[in-house]
């Protein structure tokens, strides 16, 4: 029986084969889609569970009131420790709490530096990982070791070096790296073991990982791992008491009215968890993962619906079959098997093509999220078997209708004029409510990519308070007279504006630590500040004007040191003009210090729009004792000369640093990275759902047109028009597409309205977008059907009727 409904159902999909290659095509679309987020979320849900006791590796986050999450524990007060002192605190806590097993510290070194082998070649690196606690490090993470020595020995000794096989490569080719040296600057480290490359969806990933006697440093990242069934909400507090114990200078903090506090943070739960500070690792907010998902499951459906429908048409062009069947003595199981048959085996002939329609975009998609998933995550097991579940599912959605119905249907019911075929019947069918379901998503994704769009392009350009045009940033790291130099020689250039300098505070970034403040004449303490030195020039290079900073400017060198703040920060005072007082951090070493208050900045967005902005302290120098993260402004028109000025100069300054430059407007883009890739994720699927949607509502149409043929002969034997005609079958799809919008709209903006809200600074919401997609909906139905219609309006009549 089943090689009989196989037979036949291959016949029946081969002699309508224009309505099977449009099924084909948009089906593979929709399962292509669907495997893309599949193996997209298991990318994703993985992170970090490659290492074998993943779930019981926590990472220690220390909280200060005021002053937020740090991911990593100070050393001290801060200062340089010695090498012991600073292992203390991994042995210690394995000593102090019972319930933990290992313990270890890291460091990730980003500045970009010069690894020279011993034949001198030199290689740039801006990811090396230190650790003086090697051992425990090797035990507590897992890496697969495929040259050299045990990892917990190679990480015993100081200035030893674990190399992950690709960096092994690029510096040794295929030699034997093992007992070879490396110099980082005045230190020269040995090649001790190779490790297979980190998996992509890790966050311990580096150039080298080395073992030294000092972490070089002011903190370190703390894990632990614990032991089984430990309860981690337990194990809290004892940290907190052993690192109060370990480090005593925490209590100088707690005799200021604050008090650190510790928790520990699953190792695979910092992916999708808020980015702690100090954290410059990769992290989702697992709002736009699910987002992708279920719009990768709204492609599916319309390709879903485009499948039905056309269905819906085709099954109708087969009641007379259906009756010759039943005549015959065919019963209902029979026939309603064969539809299913013939959905499902069309739904899984798509599976392989959807693979490798897959597989094909994955370098583009890689590139756009920033992910490194390979095309053999689409043979795994589980994917396969989703993936055949789901294109089963999809043809016995499809051929659900007319096994259920059309095969109950009585012998000499199905002789008579089809209901389904787009004439003789008023009201809403099935194939109605399914194509205006389609348009509700729709406008929904038109709309939501328009709204996404505006806050990004508000976020990146409109408001953040200062300009970034032509403005590029440096790795610059010097004292005040290397600065100058450098600042006087790039100015000799045409192509220069202006050079300016900052703090880490004083450029596009994720916020770092806070402290609390307070103002003179208040007795009341705020939470939350941040302190940003720079440089009178600064404002220059950022376009941003100030009546103090002129002064400043105009005094020249001699200026004395002002001190501004931001408008966030002027907000929270209890008075109306905070100029002439004096603002405080609480929290500072020295209490007697205080800053007054010579002017109020509007609020600059330094920091990403999602938070409000942080209150800030802007200490102005004339001449800065410090010259690090140099901003160059180029003159219009002049970039690359601009550029190579900064390569010369760079070259005969600092020969032995590599140079690393970014420009500003993609610095501030960075900050966005989420949201940017949403967008263009968002945008393309959006296209590529319209396209769908008007290819398959064509085909569609198509063929309900030529049910209609003889009708449309009578009209114009009667002396009906072309554009009458044409008016005629686009009537019943413009109100589809009315309804749509009537319903879909409203959904819409509630979507975006959730989405908006997410953000401390948005756009307003506007109809704009809404009516523009439901515009943009109403072309493509019109566009879709009038090209049908008037293929059919063309007809002779004699030629039509000639049968009757």
């Amino acid at each position: 029986m089943l090689r009989s409904y196989l037979r036949l159902a291959i016949r029946t999909l081969r002699r309508r084969l224009g309505y099977t290659a449009v099924n084909a095509i948009g089906l593979t679309v929709g399962l292509a889609c669907c495997a893309l987020v599949a193996v997209f979320l298991q990318y994703e849900l993985t992170w970090d569970a490659h290492h074998e006791d993943a779930d019981r590796i926590y990472r220690i986050v220390t909280s200060r009131p005021g002053g937020g999450d740090f991911s990593t524990i100070i050393f001290g007060d801060g200062r340089s420790m010695s090498g012991k002192e600073q292992r203390a605190y991994a042995e210690q806590l394995v000593a102090q709490v019972p319930e933990i097993e290992q313990a270890t510290n890291y460091v990730i070194l980003d500045e970009l530096r010069y690894i020279e082998t011993a034949d001198g070649d030199k290689f740039k690196s801006d990811r090396r990982l230190a650790t003086n606690t090697g051992p425990a490090f090797a035990d507590l993470f897992t890496f697969e070791r495929t040259q050299g020595a045990p990892l917990t020995e190679a990480l015993r000794a100081p200035r030893s070096a674990v190399l992950p096989a690709s960096t092994a490569r690029r510096y040794f080719g295929d030699a034997d790296p093992i007992g070879e040296t490396l110099t980082i600057g005045s230190t020269e480290v040995t090649v001790r073991a190779v490790i297979a490359d980190p998996p992509p969806n890790s966050r311990i990933t580096f150039d080298l990982a080395l073992q030294l006697r000092e972490v070089p440093n002011w903190g370190a990242y703390h894990y632990i791992r614990l032991a089984e069934g430990a309860d981690p909400d337990a194990v809290a507090p004892k940290v907190t008491a052993a690192l109060y114990e370990i480090n005593p200078s925490r209590l100088e903090v707690e005799k200021e009215g604050e008090a650190y506090e510790e928790h520990l943070q699953a190792l695979t739960d910092i992916h999708f968890a808020e980015r702690a500070l100090y954290d410059a690792s990769p992290h989702r907010d697992p709002a736009y993962l699910w987002v992708f998902a279920a719009i990768g499951l709204l492609i599916l459906v319309i390709t879903t619906i485009n499948y039905a429908n056309l269905g819906l048409a085709l099954y109708a062009d087969r009641n007379a079959e259906i009756g010759v069947r039943k005549a015959m003595g065919g019963h209902r199981g029979q026939i309603a098997g064969q539809f299913l048959v013939e959905a499902g085996l069309l739904a899984l002939a798509c599976v392989p093509l959807a693979l490798g329609a897959c597989a094909a975009v994955l370098p583009a998609f890689n590139a756009l999220m920033g992910t490194e998933i390979g095309a053999g995550r689409l043979v795994q097991p589980s994917v396969l078997g989703a993936m055949t579940g789901l294109a089963l599912l999809v043809g016995l959605i499809a051929g659900g209708y007319p096994a259920l119905v059309l095969a109950r249907r009585r012998a000499v019911d199905l002789f008579g004029r089809s209901l389904s075929s787009g004439g003789g019947r008023r009201g809403w069918s099935v194939r109605h409510g399914l194509i205006a379901l389609q348009f509700v998503v729709l406008i929904g994704l038109g709309s939501l990519s328009w709204v996404a769009y505006d806050q990004l392009t508000y976020m990146q350009d409109e408001g953040l308070g200062y300009d970034t045009a032509n403005v590029v940033r440096t790795n610059f790291s010097g004292d005040s007279t290397a600065y100058q130099q450098f600042r006087q020689r790039l100015e000799q250039s045409a192509a220069v504006e202006a050079v300016g300098s900052a703090g880490a505070e004083g450029v596009p970034r994720t916020p770092a630590s806070r402290a609390p403040f307070s103002i003179s004449g208040s007795d009341r303490t705020f939470e939350g500040a941040v302190s940003l030195e720079i440089d009178m020039h600064w404002f220059e290079v950022m376009g941003i004007e100030h009546p103090v900073v002129d002064s400043m400017l105009s005094t020249g060198a001699s200026a004395p040191t002002r001190y501004l703040i931001n408008q966030a920060a002027a907000n929270v005072f209890e008075t109306e003009n905070p100029v002439g007082k004096t603002f405080d951090f609480t929290g500072e070493t020295d209490p007697d210090r205080d800053y007054p208050i010579a002017g109020v900045l509007p609020t600059l967005h330094l920091n990403p729009m999602r938070e409000r902005a942080v209150p800030t302290l802007y200490e102005v120098y004339s001449n800065p004792p410090f010259g690090y993260n140099v901003l160059v402004r180029l003159a219009p028109g002049r970039t690359p000369a601009g550029l190579e000025r900064i390569r010369d100069v760079w070259a005969d300054m600092k020969p032995e640093t590599p140079l690393q430059t970014s420009f500003l407007s993609k610095d501030v883009a960075e900050l966005y990275q989420q949201e940017r890739r949403f967008t263009a994720l968002a945008g393309a699927l959006a296209v590529l759902a319209i396209l769908m949607a008007a290819i398959g509502l064509a085909a569609l149409v198509a063929y309900l047109t030529r049910l209609r043929t003889k009708e449309i002969g009578v009209r114009k034997a009667l002396g009906g028009s072309t554009q009458s005609i044409v008016a005629l079958l686009n009537r019943e799809y413009v109100q589809i597409v009315g309804v749509a919008f009537v319903v879909g709209a409203p959904l819409a903006w509630l979507a975006a309205d959730w989405w908006l809200g997410r953000f401390a600074y948005q756009v307003g919401l506007s109809p704009i977008p809404f009516l523009a997609a439901g515009v943009g909906a109403l072309v493509v139905a019109v566009a879709a059907v009038s090209t049908q219609a008037l293929r059919a309006a063309r007809v002779d009549p004699a030629q039509v009727l000639r049968s009757e």
